[in-house]
């Protein structure tokens, strides 16, 4: 059993595989790290399962760490003291005497205002929000397609509509699919309820007036 992480934006893969030596009767198998990815920072990368460290891998290296339990588990990355990268395998995603290729899109990006420039605030994004269409769906794998695809399910945009409004949440893979970043969206998301939120605030404060105004009304009709 071997699991690549990969810090970039690609689709997960599993294969079958041969059992490992004793895999059958310890209930572990062995997991392949591979340090790779345009968001990984250069040097050596500490991977933690859990609390324990398990391997030490520098930039482009890869290496197998045996021994490890069957089930899910938490995979952190850190360099020195800096956390990179926090993923929580689902339950029975590592099975005994399986081979899993694992790459993903989840990472902590830098975000420290110290390194930012051309900053500029972002306004008036309801109106785009508006535009598009949230679905709920299960995933189907198309023949040919050799990608994990998971089970379940799952809500969402559709790429192709996505990236009509906002091409830059949206990546062509070189297998031809596309991938939505998600993570970028979260503050425009935000920026959106606080539009709202204030388009809420402005008709209470009208309605109030108005409630005022007629309650006047009826006070001197009723003189």
């Amino acid at each position: 059993m071997k699991v690549s992480l990969t810090i970039v934006v690609l689709s997960l893969f599993v294969f079958s595989c041969g059992k490992k030596s004793d895999c059958s009767s310890n209930n572990t198998g062995s997991v392949m790290i591979h340090n790779e990815g345009d968001f990984m920072p250069s040097g050596t990368a500490d991977f933690y399962l859990g609390s324990s460290k398990i391997a030490s891998v520098a930039k482009g290296a890869e290496v197998t760490v045996d021994n490890i339990s069957v089930g899910p588990f938490i995979v952190t990355v850190k360099i020195g003291a800096d956390t990179i990268y926090i993923d929580e395998f689902l339950p029975d995603t590592v099975k005994q005497c399986q081979e899993l290729h694992y790459s993903t899109d989840r990472y902590l990006p830098v975000s420290d205002k110290r390194l930012k420039k051309n900053i500029e605030p972002i306004n008036c994004v309801l109106a785009n929000l508006c535009k598009l269409n949230v679905f709920s769906y299960d995933y189907q794998a198309p023949t040919g397609y050799s990608g994990f695809l998971p089970n379940g399910k799952h809500f969402g945009f559709m790429a192709q509509e996505l990236k009509e409004v906002y091409p830059n949440f949206v990546q062509l893979n070189s297998n031809g699919y596309y991938s939505v970043n998600y993570q970028e969206m979260i503050p425009l998301l935000v920026k959106g309820m606080q539009e709202q939120q204030t388009q809420i605030e402005e008709l209470k404060k009208e309605v109030a007036e108005l409630k005022s105004l007629v309650k006047s009304q009826q006070s001197v009709a009723m003189k």
